[in-house]
C-alpha cells in the first residue's frame, strides 16, 4: 500500500505533466507545421513538480496540524487515553498531564495556587482559539502568503536552474518575475485555498491543488518559454 506522499507525488505529477504538454500544444498552435512535443521542456517541469510537491505536501500537514478543523467546527483539543494509546492522527494535540493535575482542587490550590488560575486562564484562551473559523482563516492567510512566495520563489529558481540558468542571472529573474506571477497567483488561488480548508482532506490538498491547478501549469509552462 503506497503512503499518501507516494500516491499524491504520482497523481501531482501526472497532472502537472499534462498541464505542460496542453501548454505545449497552446504555444504551438500558432505554428506552421505539426506539433512536436519538446520532451526537455517536459523533463523540466516534472522534475519541478518532482521537487516541489513533497515540500507542499509538508507544508499542508504543517498547516493542519498547527490550526486543525474546518469551519463550524473546532479542532480537537486533546486525545483521549486510547488516542494516545494507538497515536494521535494528523492535527490531534496530545496534552501531557502534569502530576499535579490529579490532585484534588483543593490540594491544587494549596500545592500552587498562581499555576491553577494560570492553567484554567490558559484553557479558556485555548477553548476559543481552537475554534473552526479562527483556524480556518489562519489557513487561508498563512497559504496566501507565505505559501505563494514559498512557491513562487521555488519556481523562479529551480525552472531557471533546471535551464542551466546562472545565480546571478536567476536573482534578476526573481526581481523580474516575483510581481506578476504572484498578481497572476492571486487571481486564482483564493478560491483554491477556500475549497481546500473547507472540503478537502490534508492528504487530497495537494492533488486538489493539483488538479484545479492544470490552467496554472499551463500559464507556469508557458512562462518558462516551454
Amino acid at each position: 500500500m503506497p503512503s499518501p506522499l507516494t500516491t499524491t507525488l504520482i497523481q501531482s505529477t501526472l497532472l502537472n505533466a499534462l498541464s505542460n504538454i496542453l501548454a505545449q500544444i497552446i504555444a504551438q498552435h500558432k505554428k506552421a507545421g505539426p506539433f512536436t512535443l519538446n520532451t526537455l521542456a517536459l523533463l523540466q517541469f516534472l522534475t519541478y513538480a518532482v521537487i516541489i510537491v513533497p515540500i507542499n505536501f509538508s507544508w499542508q500537514k504543517y498547516l493542519e496540524a498547527r490550526w486543525p478543523g474546518f469551519p463550524g467546527r473546532r479542532g480537537p483539543v486533546a486525545a483521549t487515553g486510547a488516542e494516545a494509546k494507538g497515536g494521535a492522527g494528523a492535527g490531534a494535540v496530545v496534552v501531557t498531564v502534569d502530576p499535579g493535575d490529579l490532585l484534588p482542587v483543593k490540594e491544587k490550590e494549596k500545592h500552587n495556587p498562581h499555576r491553577v488560575s494560570g492553567a484554567r486562564w490558559r484553557w479558556r484562551w485555548r477553548s476559543r482559539s481552537r475554534s473552526g473559523l479562527g483556524n480556518f482563516l489562519m489557513k487561508f492567510f498563512l497559504d496566501q502568503t507565505v505559501g505563494s512566495v514559498m512557491n513562487i520563489l521555488l519556481f523562479i529558481v529551480l525552472i531557471n536552474v533546471l535551464k542551466g540558468v546562472g545565480w546571478r542571472r536567476i536573482g534578476e529573474l526573481v526581481l523580474e518575475d516575483f510581481g506578476p506571477i504572484m498578481i497572476a497567483r492571486l487571481k486564482y488561488r483564493p478560491v483554491v485555498s477556500a475549497l481546500l480548508y473547507t472540503v478537502v482532506p490534508v492528504e487530497r490538498r495537494v492533488v486538489f491543488g493539483s488538479a484545479c491547478g492544470v490552467v496554472w501549469g499551463i500559464y507556469l509552462s508557458l512562462y518558462a518559454a516551454v
